[in-house]
């Protein structure tokens, strides 16, 4: 391949889907092109494996992905490796988040438990193709899970002051990151997008400056620094498009393909990208 990026790493909702949480052709066609020129392309998302697999399966990869924003490395097989959290190191953090109403998900390798359905936690199982299981908060049995991630969903106005309140306890443990407008993810402190690349790039004998990330939110951004080249996508939290080195002036899919034409492939003049460009849906 021509080109000096050799890896490829996407996050998957608000950058290499589009606004409706699918594939586009163009976009399959793009990393397709990137691959048969010898490149290299995986995900690094916050979703979990559960609800990531059947996007890799259309995606096709064939090197492993990360998930659960750093937590889970996985391939089209299952998981590969994980780290998790006993949910009883987080139980104060949990208790109050629900009595201040927001809704609590807890990851665990083949399901999203709950604590009750709202019509928040239906608009995200219609999104992931996901259907959460409710669990009894007062009963106790959670407290015994150990879990991939936990989310806090609702305004940042209600689950950051919560957040800020046992910061001092568990953030020496636990790293809170802001993946959606409404999500605020709760991971192990040494699990990101980033060191979780950084792991796969070394098992695959990539060096940093052969590396491309490309994302949209704020948990996307140790990312973006550990590549050789960061890209925003158009529709980006505008703090990452500060910190990129490179901002797309197209959204969601487009961004991606705008990125690939831009850095990864040999030069212009190939018919293949003006199709792109033009592009169908």
């Amino acid at each position: 391949m021509g080109s000096r990026i050799r890896l490829v790493v996407s996050d998957l909702d608000g950058t290499l889907l589009s606004a409706e949480h699918r594939l586009t052709k163009r976009v399959l066609e793009a990393v397709g092109r990137f691959r048969e020129q010898g490149g290299l392309f995986t995900l690094a998302t916050g979703r979990p494996h559960l609800t990531a697999r059947h996007i890799v399966e259309e995606l096709q990869l064939d090197i492993p992905y990360i998930a659960c924003n750093g937590s889970v490395l996985a391939d089209r097989t299952g998981i590969v490796e994980a780290r998790t959290l006993p949910l009883a190191h987080l139980a104060g953090l949990v208790e109050e988040a629900d009595r201040r109403g927001a809704d609590v998900l807890m990851f665990r390798e083949e399901e999203v438990r709950i604590f009750r359905r709202t019509q928040e936690i239906e608009e995200y199982e219609r999104k992931e193709s996901v259907v959460c299981r409710v669990e009894r908060l007062k009963c106790g049995q959670w407290l015994s899970y150990d879990v991939h991630k936990v989310i806090l969903m609702g305004p940042m106005e209600v689950i950051l002051p919560v957040w800020n309140v046992f910061k001092p306890v568990l953030g020496g443990h636990y790293t809170a990151l802001q993946s959606e407008s409404n999500y605020l993810e709760i991971v192990s402190r040494h699990c990101t997008k980033g060191a979780a690349m950084s792991q796969l790039a070394h098992k695959l004998g990539i060096p940093r400056h052969e590396i491309m990330a490309i994302g949209n939110q704020m948990n996307d951004l140790d990312m973006l620094q550990c590549a050789g080249i960061g890209v925003a996508v158009g529709n980006s939290h505008h703090e990452l498009q500060e910190a990129a080195d490179y901002v797309c002036e197209g959204s969601h899919g487009d961004g991606v393909i705008e990125a690939l034409l831009q850095f990864a492939f040999p030069g212009p003049g190939q018919a293949w990208p003006a199709l792109l460009r033009a592009g169908q849906p």
